[in-house]
């Protein structure tokens, strides 16, 4: 289940603005009853901060291995390590709720052929995590559109080549090599604001 960073926030605030108002004296700390609601509310309280420091913790250990992932796929192409947004939980801590690694998407100067390994590379990055965010399927979208203008680049190379009469370019990999990459997963800077 993804939780929206402003949520996890919001609720962090609202603990923390519960807590202060029970900081202060009882509106009827002199009796008994007041001073059981007063402990009651103390106790919700405390299971309130520890259920959302779990929920703080799960999302956490999800965005670092998220970006983990990408890092990992992305190799040379991977222009920043991760960063993250991070929200500090009731314990004082801080914790991630999303991040992004940067990574390069431009095409290889002069040479589709590269440009076409690039693009498998970044769609690869893309699609790395268990699940990947809307950002991530448009990177992998983006690197789909790199990989179709390599190939039209490359095409048109070979058949210049072939009307001039000279020898097939060297072939390091076809359109038909590339076929089932371009449709291989859905098309998405790899971050993940969920």
């Amino acid at each position: 289940m993804r939780v929206d960073p402003a949520y996890l926030r919001y609720r962090v605030q609202e603990i923390v603005r519960e807590k202060e108002a029970l900081g202060g004296p009882a509106a009827d700390g002199r009796h008994a009853d007041g001073k059981r609601a007063e402990r009651a509310s103390r106790q919700e309280i405390r299971r309130e901060e520890e259920a959302l420091l779990q929920e703080l913790r799960a999302r956490d250990r999800e965005v670092r291995a998220h970006e983990e992932a990408h890092l990992l796929a992305a190799g040379p192409y991977a222009r920043s390590g991760p960063r993250f947004e991070t929200v500090r939980g009731p314990d004082g801590r801080e914790y991630a709720v999303s991040g992004e690694v940067e990574i390069d998407t431009t095409p290889v100067p002069g040479d589709p052929e590269e440009t076409l390994e690039k693009a498998r590379v970044v769609k690869r990055a893309a699609l790395a995590p268990a699940h990947p965010s809307p950002q991530d399927l448009k990177v992998a979208a983006q690197a789909d559109r790199l990989a179709q203008e390599a190939l039209m680049e490359l095409m048109k190379e070979r058949l210049e080549a072939h009307s001039a009469g000279e020898a097939a370019l060297p072939r390091k990999q076809t359109a038909r090599d590339y076929g089932s990459f371009l449709s291989a997963a859905p098309s998405g800077k790899l971050d993940l604001h969920v």
